[in-house]
């Protein structure tokens, strides 16, 4: 119990006495009921409807606290049978393994009701001196990496812990996350590095992606790095005319490609039209960013120079502006809010294009490609 929880039980126990002259009895652990196991939570879970955008329809309680609860007490689970001492010598993925799967068949046992794939599931990842374990439980999915004694000699107090947090990565909230997990090529320190590629999605519309690189670093007790974050969407059937998607998703070898697409003020419906595809050097122990690379880099100072006029940024729109006088008429005129709803791109010579957005007020960009990076060049409202 933490000290202030300890301080305030007593002092209330100290005050009660001192008012009735009898004996204090108190004890913190009498003030507040043991957090509940994991048994528990899957029996408070199995009330929710599997999937919190499926039958019974209507609004539903928000159980991502729960599903939070359990995951934190399998990781707390998992970490005391790593350190726990084996009667027979067994790898660390063997005992991982065996753990997990007596957290799946309770889940089987409590969650009969729902489908197998929403029931308590997992996939463990043995990078060395690592595991990295997915876990998932109705709709939502995460993962732990659990760093142990192995490959550090001299150190017998080195015990087995759990050193992963995705907070910041995928809003817990949304009601579908899903997760797949990739080795990333080791730099010549031989540091173990993963992939964690989440995809996710509200109960209807366009999906989400994120991607987190973490590298294990072994000094001292161990912990986990962050190397790449990377975050984007996709459309509801990826198929915008004349907006195709670029490159293939890639995660073997020693650079990895990492597809997205972003909405941006160029959109015309509930698909984002322009997409990237980032690409990563991982051959040194460094990792280093090598490129961008858009389907449609003609429009993308447009889009650009929108969002920063929108926001009055007056240095970030010069940015993609071929004159201060053309950045300066998008800060003063644009509108704080646009969707373009409609976008003609016309080619007016080699390398130009004449690019018009909107309905009823028409915004009208010329772009020029000079010395091989897209400007915009003029502006004007109608």
């Amino acid at each position: 119990m933490p000290f202030r929880s300890f301080f305030t039980a007593t002092l209330a126990c100290v005050l009660a006495t001192l008012s009735t002259g009898g004996k204090c009895f108190c004890s913190p652990a009498q003030q507040a009921d043991a957090p509940p196991g994991f048994r528990q939570l899957l029996e408070k879970l199995a009330s929710f409807s599997p999937d919190p955008c499926g039958p019974p329809f209507g609004p539903m309680p928000d159980s991502s606290d729960l599903e939070s609860s359990a995951f934190y007490k399998a990781e707390e689970i998992m970490t005391e049978d790593l350190n726990a001492l084996a009667a027979t010598p067994r790898s660390p993925l063997e005992r991982a393994t065996e753990t997990l799967r007596r957290l799946q068949r309770m889940s089987a046992e409590i969650n009969a009701s729902w489908p197998e794939d929403d029931r308590f599931r997992f996939e463990v990842l043995d990078l060395p001196p690592v595991l990295v374990v997915k876990v998932g439980l109705r709709t939502h999915e995460t993962f732990f990496v659990f760093g142990g004694p192995e490959g550090k000699s001299g150190n017998a107090k080195r015990v087995w812990h759990g050193a992963s947090s995705i907070e910041g990565i995928v809003d817990r909230n949304v009601p579908h996350t899903s997760l797949e997990l990739h080795p990333l090529h080791r730099g010549p320190s031989q540091r173990a590095r993963f992939l964690a590629s989440f995809g996710y999605m509200g109960c209807a519309g366009s999906t989400g992606v994120a991607y987190s690189a973490h590298e294990w670093n072994p000094e001292g007790n161990g912990d986990l790095e962050q190397i790449i974050k990377q975050a984007g969407s996709f459309g509801l059937d990826n198929e915008v005319h004349g907006f195709a998607q670029i490159g293939e998703f890639r995660a073997e070898g020693s650079s990895i490609n990492l597809p997205y697409c972003w909405f941006s003020p160029i959109d015309t419906w509930d698909n984002p039209s322009l997409c990237a595809i980032d690409r990563y050097d991982l051959s040194g122990d460094q990792v280093r960013f090598l490129s961008h690379t858009y389907n449609r880099p003609d429009l993308v100072p447009v889009a650009k120079a929108i969002e920063y006029a929108e926001q009055r940024d007056f240095p970030a729109v010069l940015g993609y502006c071929a004159s201060s006088q053309v950045a300066r008429t998008l800060v003063s005129e644009y509108p704080p809010f646009f969707f373009a709803g409609d976008i003609r791109v016309t080619h007016t010579g080699t390398g130009k294009e004449r690019v018009e957005l909107g309905w009823e007020r028409k915004y009208r960009f010329d772009v020029e490609n000079r010395a091989g990076r897209w400007l915009v060049v003029a502006f004007s409202a109608r």
